[in-house]
C-alpha cells in the first residue's frame, strides 16, 4: 500500500475535564468540568488505510468549570496539541467499510483556569497559565476518511500541575472525502 498524506479537522468534547494548577499557585482553582467542553482545530495525517501518524493541535473551551470545593472563578481555556499512532478506522484512511480502531500518543496541553467571574482574590491578576505533557488513548471506527472516537487524556508536569480529559472526537480527513463525494 502507498503512504498518503491527508490534512483534515478535529472536533472534539470533554465528557469530564479536570486541569490543575501548579501546588505553588493555591491562589488559583483546580477546576473540573462535566458535559460541555467543545474544542477544534486541523490535524495532518501520513500513511494509509491500515494505520498513521497524525499530528493535531486544538483550541478548547470549558465555559462551566470551577473547583468544586471552593470557588475561585468560571471557565478554563485549553489548548492540546499532540502527536498519534494510529490504527485501523482511525488511520483517517479507511476505506468503504466502516472498521473500528485504536490510537495511541502523546502530547503538550496549555491551559488557564478562572477565564471569568472571578473571585475578588485573583479579579486583578493576569491568567495562570498552566503546561503540561500527557499521554493519550483512543478507540473509535471510521470509514471514508472520517472517525468518531472515545479518548482518554492524561499528563502532569514537574510542578504537580495536572490534566485528565475524557470525551468524545469527530475526525474528518478532507482530502480523503474527496475521493467519496
Amino acid at each position: 500500500l502507498k503512504a498518503q498524506i491527508g490534512f483534515g479537522i478535529h472536533f472534539g468534547n470533554d465528557f469530564f475535564q479536570h486541569l490543575s494548577n501548579e501546588e505553588d499557585r493555591p491562589d488559583y482553582s483546580n477546576a473540573s468540568s462535566i458535559l460541555v467542553a467543545p474544542s477544534v482545530g486541523p490535524k495532518v495525517y501520513a500513511g494509509n488505510p491500515n494505520w498513521s501518524i497524525s499530528l493535531q493541535t486544538a483550541v478548547g473551551i470549558s465555559p462551566f468549570s470551577w473547583d468544586w470545593s471552593e470557588y475561585k472563578g468560571l471557565g478554563n481555556l485549553f489548548l492540546p496539541s499532540s502527536i498519534a499512532v494510529n490504527f485501523g478506522g482511525l488511520s483517517g484512511f479507511a476505506e468503504d467499510e466502516a472498521s473500528w480502531g485504536f490510537s495511541a500518543g502523546f502530547g503538550y496541553v496549555l491551559g488557564m483556569t478562572d477565564l471569568y467571574f472571578r473571585d475578588d482574590e485573583i479579579r486583578g491578576e493576569g491568567g495562570q497559565l498552566i503546561g503540561a505533557p500527557f499521554l493519550k488513548a483512543a478507540i473509535g471506527f471510521g470509514a471514508k476518511g472520517t472517525s468518531v472516537s472515545w479518548y482518554v487524556r492524561y499528563g502532569q508536569n514537574s510542578g504537580s500541575a495536572r490534566f485528565f480529559s475524557t470525551g468524545i472526537a469527530l475526525d474528518i480527513n478532507f482530502i480523503q472525502r474527496r475521493n467519496y463525494r
